[in-house]
């Protein structure tokens, strides 16, 4: 249900109608997302987050709660084509190492959109005078910008793993992928 927007307060409620459905898509995604997962750490990470949303929606929920007003679907899908559209090209990826590394980039999109979102709210809450909600919302972007931190430290792992499985089961081919194998493999001189 689209409703109008003409004040700040009704913008930040929209906006929170958006994160809401940012979450709830969120969740219905995580089962299909760890069943993409291959490495142990990350599959761990994903559920540990998927919990995490369900807490965010219950937080949002209370905000809501708070102010007499309803989470209504918006109609947002954004998130829900980013999170499609990422599982497919998932799916076309053969090597279970580059899979993970995708994954770490395909999430890596996701909870971006997410910070902005919590950025942007917690921010526009405090500038309204609202007593509670700047904090919870900033808690909420520090719980996102946390699992940034956490994919980005184990993206590094995943691109060594990888990385050295492409470099160990690369046959000789065009001088192209020959360029490939040895910029990216450690090779010089063209071996």
């Amino acid at each position: 249900m689209k409703t109008e927007i003409d004040t700040p307060l009704e913008l930040l409620f929209d906006r929170l109608r958006e994160i809401h459905s940012m979450e709830i898509q969120l969740c219905e995604a995580m089962p299909r997302l760890v069943s993409l997962c291959t490495n142990d750490e990350l599959h761990d990470l994903i559920v540990s987050h998927a919990h995490q949303n369900g807490n965010q929606i219950a937080e949002i929920d209370a905000i809501f709660d708070r102010h007499g007003e309803s989470p209504e679907d918006d109609g947002y899908t954004a998130t829900k084509d980013l999170i499609e559209g990422g599982c497919a090209r998932l799916r076309e990826v053969r090597s279970p190492h580059t899979r993970d590394l995708m994954m770490i980039a395909h999430c890596l999109r996701i909870e971006y959109l997410e910070m902005a979102a919590y950025e942007f709210t917690a921010i526009l809450s405090g500038r309204l005078g609202l007593m509670r909600e700047p904090a919870i919302l900033s808690e909420l972007l520090a719980e996102e910008k946390d699992m940034a931190t956490a994919l980005r430290v184990l993206d590094a792992d995943l691109f060594e793993t990888a990385n050295r499985r492409a470099c160990g089961s690369s046959k000789a081919g065009t001088d192209r992928g020959l360029w490939r194998r040895s910029h990216f493999c450690g090779m010089t001189n063209g071996a």
